[in-house]
């Protein structure tokens, strides 16, 4: 499953419609395929995101989405990276290799900026 995270100042439900217009519109998104909802879940709370709950999407290439603009991303720095991705790969048993660890390292590069926008949400395509 597809679960792609995102940060804008400006927020149109119906820039979900089509997945071409959700790549125009929101450019800087990130993928994680996850197997389903409940590594989402374990993957946000590992990040210290609780209490997050999912919206359904009508007439749209994606299914759901979770608000988390009520948060804030964490900072890691290389080393705190290096330990949460260490306890995500152990709790959700996930296999370690080069693809899981560079499909988390956005959580490094673009929390900063992304925590300065009005919205961060998460939809899971189709």
């Amino acid at each position: 499953m597809n679960f792609n995270f995102f940060a804008s100042n400006k927020i149109d439900l119906d820039n979900f419609q089509d997945i071409g217009e959700f790549v125009e519109n929101y450019p800087d998104f990130q993928t994680i395929m996850l197997n389903d909802e409940n590594e989402l879940k374990l993957l946000l709370e590992l990040i210290g995101i609780n209490e997050v709950y999912n919206q359904d999407l009508n007439d749209s290439e994606f299914v759901k989405y979770w608000d988390l603009s009520s948060y804030k991303l964490p900072y890691l720095s290389a080393e705190q990276y290096d330990d949460f991705y260490r306890n995500w790969i152990i709790k959700s048993k996930r296999e370690n290799n080069m693809d899981e660890y560079g499909s988390l390292i956005f959580l490094q590069g673009l929390s900063s900026d992304w925590n300065q926008m009005h919205y961060r949400l998460i939809v899971k395509e189709k």
